[in-house]
């Protein structure tokens, strides 16, 4: 048990300082406080069911997200993927197939990135220059393959864990143990269902807060 945490305490610290150091078109943990926003992220679809209604939520909120899509599921719902790129969303690449960090090596994760960015351009005619690693495992190996391929890594600071979550009164509450700033990623999941409910509610807290939404490309343009 110590072992791990130190290993997840060394993680984090090192992301912390690369996403103060590098350039935001290289390496994003959050975006800067000076942009007064704050950015929704989704993971691991796109889901035939689930991301529909997130996409629903989000239009009726006035809400942009990323949806950050696995290269498989694309190829099998092909049509959700046109209408995240349709409604004004952005696309980002979370490899063809999701493995685990250690089932892979640095030339098949850019391989899957490859494939990924191959059926995304066949389907919406556009490729994607964002990549978040499955799990957030990086080793430095393949940070650097990846970064010679011309990708651009996005992670996350907010994490209310709903893939592990059996309620959306218990993301609610994860969500809740500190107030939104203006630079937050937000990770979420458009495979499990309970966004949709929660995206109103997002969406006016963080304007309460005076803030509004973007994307990590967006911040990504500006350093």
């Amino acid at each position: 048990m110590t072992k791990t945490m130190g290993k997840i305490g060394l993680r984090t610290v090192a992301a912390v300082l690369a996403g103060r150091v590098l350039p935001r078109r290289l390496f994003q943990r959050c975006g800067p406080a000076s942009s007064r926003a704050v950015a929704l992220t989704f993971d691991d679809g796109p889901d035939p069911d689930q991301t529909p209604r997130i996409l629903d939520a989000l239009r009726d909120a006035g809400v942009v997200a990323t949806f950050f899509v696995v290269g498989s599921k694309v190829e099998r719902h092909p049509e959700v993927i046109r209408r995240i790129v349709e409604e004004g969303h952005v696309v980002g690449n979370h490899s063809f197939t999701h493995p685990r960090p250690g089932a892979i090596d640095a030339a098949g994760l850019i391989a899957e990135a490859e494939k990924t960015d191959d059926v995304l351009a066949a389907v919406v005619g556009r490729r994607a220059s964002m990549f978040r690693p499955p799990y957030g495992g990086l080793s430095f190996k393949k940070l650097l393959g990846l970064w010679k391929v011309g990708r651009s890594l996005v992670f996350w600071n907010v994490d209310p864990k709903d893939f592990s979550c059996l309620t959306v009164d218990e993301v609610r509450s994860n969500l809740s143990r500190r107030p939104l700033r203006a630079g937050d990623v937000i990770l979420m999941h458009d495979t499990v269902p309970f966004a949709a409910a929660l995206i109103p509610e997002i969406a006016a807290s963080v304007r309460r807060l005076g803030l509004t939404f973007t994307t990590p490309d967006a911040w990504g343009r500006h350093r």
